[in-house]
């Protein structure tokens, strides 16, 4: 699949073909951000979906937008962020809104607009607000077949995660120590976790309802970090979800560091897989001046260990439409076909049989894994 945007320019036509050779498109928030003052940035992509789509009707198409991060960019949320009857409507610490200025770090650039602030889906009109003006016009659009919901862990994680070390404090008996002294309280942090899942439900149903689909990226896992106090326990968000469709996103996923992974984003892909959920695995690849330096064979070796029906393989250094190159191991991945079972691990070497190649990902070093695929 294919995750880019330009910075200035809409794609150009041989760009728009090379796209088409991609099982999937998703067009990102950078898209022609730099040309539109960052005011609006979810309607370039839709416009350049639409042209996507013109060139290759068959070829699923998502935009972006953001889960747990309220964007100053979306038209939606700009108009509300300093009005101070919308002010539960997002985190809140003790001298203002809990933010983050990494859009403007990632753009180069101190526009007001690339200020984010998260929202406070404990509050049921927030929830409403959400599903009403940031899902329901891309919902209608019928220019795309889903959309890329960044940061779903934001929906709830930012008490404990502190941007800036900022404690929130409208979320009672959450992340911060009672007023009357003692060790600091995490009960209260449910509400949050109840309100993601709500919204998610919503947002889900009516997407479907208008024959799209959400990729939610970074939604939680089966097993529960070690340390970590708000935890989405991925099972939960499996049963809220039940009889939708849906997907997943996997950031920064690298199958030669994937058995000493301490996320453990391996076993929780196959665990998906065993679940009939779907998902996308994106690798960076490691490069010098945009050249790429690494084999792609662990990486995507490991993504086929888990793969079932309706998933993808990222691989690219970085967000840009330029950041992508072909790989020929892909048109290779094609003779597998079906996967005849489910992977198998013995003495850390986990293996996986298709109808036309055999799959293994040996991490006799843990801290190496070497990925081979053998073509029949």
């Amino acid at each position: 699949a294919w995750f880019g945007a330009n910075k200035t320019n809409w794609e150009s036509p041989q760009q728009i073909v090379d796209v088409g050779r991609y099982a999937m498109a998703i067009l990102g928030w950078q898209h022609l951000a730099g040309d539109d003052n960052m005011t609006a940035v979810i309607y370039p992509q839709l416009a350049q979906a639409a042209i996507l789509k013109d060139a290759h009707p068959t070829l699923p198409v998502l935009v972006y937008t953001s889960f747990g991060w309220a964007f100053g960019m979306n038209a939606a949320v700009w108009p509300i962020m300093k009005d101070e009857q919308y002010s539960e409507f997002f985190l809140q610490s003790t001298d203002g809104p809990e933010y983050s200025r990494t859009n403007c770090y990632q753009m180069g650039t101190s526009d007001k607009h690339c200020i984010g602030y998260f929202w406070n889906f404990a509050n049921e009109s927030a929830r409403d607000y959400f599903v009403q003006k940031v899902v329901l016009p891309v919902a209608l659009s019928p220019t795309v077949d889903g959309v890329f919901f960044d940061a779903f862990n934001f929906a709830y994680d930012i008490p404990e995660y502190k941007p800036w070390g900022r404690p929130v404090i409208n979320v009672p008996n959450c992340s911060i120590p009672p007023v009357g002294g003692g060790p600091i309280e995490w009960e209260g942090c449910e509400v949050l976790l109840n309100g993601t899942l709500d919204v998610a439900r919503r947002t889900t149903a009516l997407l479907n309802h208008h024959g799209k689909i959400p990729m939610f990226a970074n939604p939680g896992t089966f097993v529960k970090p070690a340390k970590q106090h708000i935890w989405m326990d991925e099972a939960r968000l499996v049963r809220a979800l039940d009889g939708l469709q849906w997907s997943t996103y996997y950031e920064t996923f690298r199958g030669d560091s994937a058995w000493s992974d301490p996320n453990g984003l391996l076993g929780n892909m196959l665990t998906e897989a065993q679940k009939g959920v779907p998902a996308t695995v994106h690798t960076y690849y490691k490069s010098v001046n945009g050249t790429v330096t690494d084999s792609s064979m662990p990486h995507v070796a490991a993504f086929l260990l888990a793969r079932s029906e309706q998933w993808y393989f990222l691989g690219s250094t970085g967000w840009w439409d330029d950041s992508f190159t072909w790989d020929t191991l892909y048109d290779s991945c094609g003779k597998c076909g079906r996967p005849l079972g489910p992977a198998t691990n013995a003495s850390f070497k986990i293996t996986r049989a298709f109808e036309g190649c055999n799959v293994s990902l040996d991490c006799s070093n843990t801290r190496a894994c070497v990925g081979s695929i053998k073509f029949r």
